[in-house]
């Protein structure tokens, strides 16, 4: 799972509506540190009529080499990932088939380098994902979209909605029949919300994200002693 596996529809109606997706020129290291709750709500009406909803969540955290992201996953479910890991169930080929819920870790160097790697717990290892496997793991190759949940350079091609208040400074985008909107946390620096709708009401797209509590450990402290690996051993 990663950044983009989550947001990648948000960030390519972004992409669509001639929004730059490069990294931004503000200095990372000015932004403060992130522990965030990330909620998504995709909603779409078929020509058939029938509605189609998802809702899911992903826990976030970021500091200013390094963004986390992995999915919330319900104790049902970790105790099942947990049981097939005792068991001796989970293998490299499964891995590959459920990367979506592999935990992502992006980070970005001085020289603004950055390497992606999938963590996969149960087999205590770290993937490292080449720029062509990108897309099989989700990752736009944005880092800026990845650090701050939108790049700040797209906010100045967008409508601010009057001043900021609560701390929120809102923007939006009409392109066609959709509407982009953007509640941009000004003292945080990211998004706190995204919102893609379209004019018909058949078509709904919202990203949440709420602070939430830091760890005792980050969770890429946890991963020292992980063997490494590159995505080609997920391709067997």
């Amino acid at each position: 799972m990663t950044p983009t596996a989550t947001l990648k529809t948000l960030l390519a109606a972004a992409a669509l509506a001639g929004l730059p997706l490069a990294a931004s020129a503000a200095g990372d290291a000015a932004a403060p540190d992130q522990n965030l709750r990330i909620s998504h709500h995709v909603l779409t009406i078929g020509k058939d009529g029938v509605q189609r909803e998802s809702r899911y969540a992903d826990l976030m955290f970021r500091r200013a080499d390094s963004v986390w992201v992995e999915r919330e996953l319900p104790p049902a479910l970790r105790e099942d990932h947990a049981h097939e890991a005792r068991e001796g169930k989970v293998h490299i080929g499964h891995a590959h088939a459920d990367n979506t819920a592999a935990p992502l870790w992006v980070r970005r160097d001085a020289g603004g380098t950055v390497q992606v790697g999938m963590v996969l717990r149960q087999q205590r290892k770290l993937i490292e994902v080449d720029a062509a496997n990108y897309g099989n793991v989700g990752y736009n190759g944005s880092w800026a979209n990845a650090y701050w949940l939108v790049d700040p350079a797209s906010l100045k091609r967008m409508k601010d909605l009057g001043a900021a208040g609560k701390g929120v400074q809102r923007y939006e985008l009409q392109q066609g029949e959709s509407t982009l909107r953007i509640d941009w946390d000004v003292a945080g620096r990211y998004a706190r919300k995204i919102e893609q709708r379209n004019a018909h009401g058949t078509s709904l797209n919202v990203m949440t994200a709420a602070a939430i509590a830091a760890p005792k450990t980050l969770p890429w402290q946890q991963v020292g002693g992980y063997e490494r690996g590159e995505y080609s051993d997920l391709l067997d």
